[in-house]
């Protein structure tokens, strides 16, 4: 436990180095931090005006850029990027899944970065779960492909501008995106539910009223409503204040899940 006398020289401490504090230098710092936030929010807003809702998917509420909308991005600020030698790189599983791998750099102005994109023909996205599981000959090996590039793709331009790095849905909306234009997806918990784009055959409902609701409306309901899949009528009420989103009414559901990985889906992050 500290005793007075050693909380009494912490704070003589403190006072030194305030006394001793380069005040210039710390108005230098903080000017120069104000600056970059302000480029920083200058760089998100245009690479986001440039593209449009058919760029964007949504999973599970949370945006990401698809391969036309990350090379208009990379068009804009002047991007460049060389695909390593040897790359894409293919492998197998044991039951003749196939790993596609992408490596690459990307430059702007002065400065390189390297980037690794990797998406794999066993995840579920491709191949359903339950009794309709693909096997590995029904698997589209182009998808899995261009799925590996685009992660890769948009690994690299995020990283050099880092201005793009987690975006939300608000963030879109802000500067002109309509996600309700955008696609969208998002699953039941341990299952990847169905893509016909009916709401029947989702397996979702509406977390307020148990109405079914398709994959589009509950991705963007998650984006816009704090985690939350509503029905458009629930969005509706939602926006005039008659559904309460805190976390008391939706006590009895699942967190949010985080934005750990890209999904498998091309879009990728």
């Amino acid at each position: 436990m500290t005793n007075e006398n050693e909380a009494m020289t912490v704070i003589r401490d403190e006072q030194d180095a305030l006394i001793n504090l380069d005040y210039d230098n710390v108005l230098q710092i903080a000017e120069r931090a104000d600056r970059m936030v302000g480029a920083l929010n200058k760089i998100m807003s245009a690479a986001i005006k440039i593209t449009t809702p058919r760029d964007w998917v949504l999973i599970g509420g949370t945006p990401y850029l698809q391969e036309a909308g990350a090379s208009k991005v990379a068009r804009l600020f002047g991007i460049s990027w060389k695909i390593h030698e040897g790359y894409p790189q293919c492998s197998y599983d044991n039951n003749g899944y196939p790993t596609f791998t992408y490596r690459m750099t990307f430059s702007l102005g002065g400065q390189s970065i390297e980037a690794e994109g990797m998406r794999s023909g066993a995840d579920e996205f491709f191949t359903g779960k339950g009794d309709n599981k693909k096997g590995a000959d029904a698997i589209d090996v182009a998808d899995v492909k261009r799925a590996a590039y685009t992660n890769c793709l948009n690994r690299g331009i995020k990283g050099i501008l880092p201005g793009l790095r987690n975006l939300d849905a608000k963030d879109l909306e802000d500067n002109g995106i309509r996600l309700d234009k955008a696609k969208g997806y998002t699953f039941k918990e341990g299952s990847r539910g169905g893509n016909s784009g009916k709401a029947a055959d989702s397996g979702l409902v509406c977390d307020a009223c148990g109405k079914a609701i398709s994959q589009k409306v509950a991705s963007f309901s998650q984006g816009k409503y704090n985690g939350r899949k509503l029905c458009m009528d629930c969005q509706k009420a939602a926006d005039k204040g008659a559904i309460n989103l805190s976390a008391e009414d939706f006590d009895d559901l699942p967190p949010f899940p985080g934005d750990e990985d890209a999904p498998a889906y091309g879009g990728g992050r």
